[in-house]
């Protein structure tokens, strides 16, 4: 699912997963197993990505099964322009994709807040399960994969049940369901978020 909102700069992608389609649940655990060994010709993004990935023990699948969930939205990318920031606009982008996920089937959602401003938002409604300090991630010579994190100091997983009474909307419903001042009017959107890699500050809040 996904959200755009060009006017405004505001980019939503999520992913659906279908935690009981062995094929899709197969091909990830060799891209996983592909991507550790390969993880000496990653690129800087990348090497970092995965060092979150284990140094959070993030699995999906695992979080699902805890949960008994059978449909998961897994939360991408989100950015909101400079122009945009501290609106609201972010929020809105998230809950329309956890709106349009229930209404597909979705009962759990997760999510890596990169960022100070995504952890805001996520821990409104969500659960924090695990975290890591962004300088607790080093390379095998013990350096440091990202040494000037900036005010972004940590990543933290969250999850979020999702209930059917979220979402009383099909996908169609949603322009017209929405505030007139909502996306309309600049300085009347509302707080936003991005959800970029921690390298990217350039990009992020």
């Amino acid at each position: 699912s996904s959200g755009i909102n060009a006017e405004y700069g505001g980019v939503r992608l999520a992913e659906i997963i279908d935690v009981d389609d062995a094929l899709l649940k197969l091909t990830t655990s060799v891209q996983d197993a592909l991507a550790y060994v390969l993880s000496p010709f990653h690129s800087d993004r990348e090497v970092i990505h995965w060092a979150i990935i284990r140094a959070l023990q993030y699995n999906l699948y695992d979080i699902a099964a805890e949960q008994a969930s059978k449909r998961v939205l897994t939360h991408g990318i989100l950015c909101v322009a400079a122009g945009s920031r501290h609106m609201g606009l972010g929020t809105e982008l998230i809950t329309q994709s956890e709106a349009l996920a229930v209404a597909q089937g979705c009962d759990l959602t997760v999510v890596m807040g990169t960022t100070l401003n995504s952890q805001a938002i996520f821990r409104r409604s969500y659960t924090a399960l695990r975290s890591v300090d962004y300088l607790d991630l080093k390379d095998s010579n013990g350096g440091y994969l990202i040494p000037y994190p900036g005010k972004d100091t940590s990543c933290v997983l969250f999850m979020k049940v999702l209930l059917p009474q979220q979402s009383n909307f099909e996908k169609e419903d949603i322009e017209k369901d929405r505030p007139e001042t909502s996306l309309s009017e600049p300085g009347k959107i509302g707080p936003t978020d991005e959800l970029l890699t921690p390298r990217d500050e350039n990009k992020s809040m």
